[in-house]
């Protein structure tokens, strides 16, 4: 069988990259660095990078994840690997998802089975599903077998599926053809070369499909608007071939990859850095700026007094000082630990209380968690069974690369000691964040210490979900803490554990003289 057709596009010099969100000037700079052409730049990009406003096509798309902590990256798919290396070498610690389905793909499918939620489960390959919903169908009646023509319009729906369609489009570097009679226009277009284009359109739309203008239609000549449906019919009429000779359960077309790229602490203050370079910078822009709106507006206030010459230190240590009044966890608050996983599953632990604050030299305060588990089964690693009665403490030191559980039974008889390894912890008021890098370092019920899950992160590397760098940092991670253990470590975790204890008795303690004396 043929290979998938290619999407078009025209060969640039250099690829062309679009840029938006909150990592926009950080991420500018990068891909300048490396030779690659910025496109559709904002305002600020343009001023801070001297840069042209050239309305094209871009190859490569990058925006901001819903939840901040990283980026989308859309790009044809002959850029994806030079993509992956260029973050990998700037910035070491992030984790690579890979969205299995491509953004605009056709598939030759086969009508699987009707949804429960209504429409249909599309089989696209013999491992490969995807949901047509209802509103595609446009009164048409399918039976269990057909074959039809479908595009990947999102990768995930709300039911798990990427979103399908019938209406199957040819995008170009100008225009989109599209199998309805209509002339649309891209909504950056504004004024009477809107209405030029809409003309132009109606007089060149093949019969039985239509026009969407790209904002980079603005360029182009007729001649040029002319050449490129022609180019996009051609096309059309070579895809429609191939669906004709192509069995069932075929990509006809090949899509736009789509990357997830997660930034931990460490990578946001490595944008951090780099912003630096351009504009002034706050400690923490990054972080400030994903962990909320309102903080935003202070990061951006505090940057336009450091752009007139304000002592920088006093400034960072006053945003510092104000988020961890307003913003940090006090004792006895429910704290919640979102564990993310590589793969971008997020597992959360607790709530557990928070028991203990230990402020040390540093400015990054440690926190213990108290914490009670539920009895039935066995803790992972450490071999001893889940009992009535057992609790926990949980130790972590913000931006530190570990966290660490210590297992104790209702006799206070220890159980076990769990060292997870992970990206540096950040802390987004009630709630503790940091990427899980799979090995672990346990003492187990029997005293023995061990590393675990070493095979995982290989699996993860050879895939490249992660860089060839964070495996080594994290392999000498994990021989470190092991050593550290068999060393001063346990003492230190049992000294440590014993002061929260301490604390946590004397908070019951007050609680008790209140309740007697209210």
């Amino acid at each position: 069988m043929e290979e998938p057709l290619k999407i078009l596009t025209r060969e640039a010099e250099k690829p062309y990259v679009r840029i938006r969100g909150i990592y926009s000037t950080a991420l500018t700079k990068i891909f300048l660095d490396n030779g690659y052409e910025i496109v559709q730049p904002s305002q600020e990009i343009m001023e801070r990078f001297n840069l042209e406003n050239k309305i094209l096509s871009p190859h490569i798309d990058i925006k901001d994840l819903e939840n901040k902590q990283g980026v989308v990256v859309e790009t044809f798919p002959k850029f994806k690997d030079a993509i992956v290396k260029l973050f990998f070498e700037t910035l070491e610690d992030i984790a690579i998802r890979y969205e299995k389905f491509q953004i605009g793909s056709i598939y030759k499918g086969v009508i699987y089975r009707p949804a429960p939620w209504g429409g249909y489960i599309v089989k696209l390959t013999p491992n490969m599903e995807g949901y047509l919903p209802e509103n595609e169908l446009e009164g048409r009646s399918f039976a269990i077998g057909d074959t039809i023509l479908v595009e990947v319009k999102k990768t995930r729906s709300n039911h798990g599926y990427p979103l399908l369609s019938t209406k199957v489009s040819v995008p170009g570097d100008i225009a989109v053809l599209i199998p309805e009679e209509t002339v649309r226009i891209s909504h950056k277009i504004k004024g009477p070369i809107r209405s030029k284009l809409l003309e132009i359109g109606q007089i060149i739309r093949p019969d039985g499909w239509g026009i969407i203008w790209r904002t980079s239609a603005i360029y182009a000549d007729m001649d040029e608007l002319k050449e490129e449906i022609d180019r996009l019919l051609e096309e059309a009429n070579k895809m429609g071939e191939y669906a004709l000779k192509a069995p069932a359960l075929t990509k006809l077309r090949e899509g736009l990859d789509n990357l997830e790229i997660e930034f931990p602490l460490s990578a946001k203050k490595k944008l951090d850095k780099i912003r630096a370079e351009v504009i002034p910078t706050v400690n923490g822009h990054h972080w400030l700026k994903s962990y909320s709106n309102s903080l935003t507006e202070i990061v951006d206030f505090a940057e336009k007094v450091l752009a007139n010459k304000v002592e920088i230190n006093v400034l960072n240590e006053g945003i510092l000082e104000y988020v961890k009044k307003t913003r940090f966890p006090k004792i006895g608050d429910l704290i919640k630990i979102h564990h993310i996983k590589i793969s971008g599953r997020e597992i959360i632990l607790g709530p557990a209380r928070l028991a203990y604050i230990k402020n040390g030299d540093s400015n990054q305060p440690l926190l213990a968690m108290f914490r009670r588990f539920k009895p039935g089964g066995y803790y992972d690693g450490i071999d001893a069974p889940k009992e009535v009665g057992d609790y926990g403490i949980t130790i972590a030191k913000i931006e530190d690369e570990k966290l660490v559980t210590v297992y104790y039974d209702v006799n206070d008889k220890l159980k076990g000691i769990y060292v997870n390894i992970n990206t540096p912890i950040e802390a987004y008021g009630h709630h503790l964040r940091y990427i899980d890098l799979e090995v672990d370092v346990v003492v187990n019920v029997n005293g023995e210490i061990k590393v675990l899950d070493t095979q995982k992160l290989k699996e993860f590397k050879e895939n490249k979900n992660i860089s060839e760098k964070l495996f080594n940092k994290v392999m000498e991670k994990a021989e470190e803490y092991k050593e550290w253990l068999s060393t001063t470590g346990i003492q230190e975790i049992m000294d440590l554990c014993s002061e929260v204890k301490e604390s946590l008795a004397e908070e019951e303690e007050e609680d008790e003289f209140e309740e007697e004396f209210m």
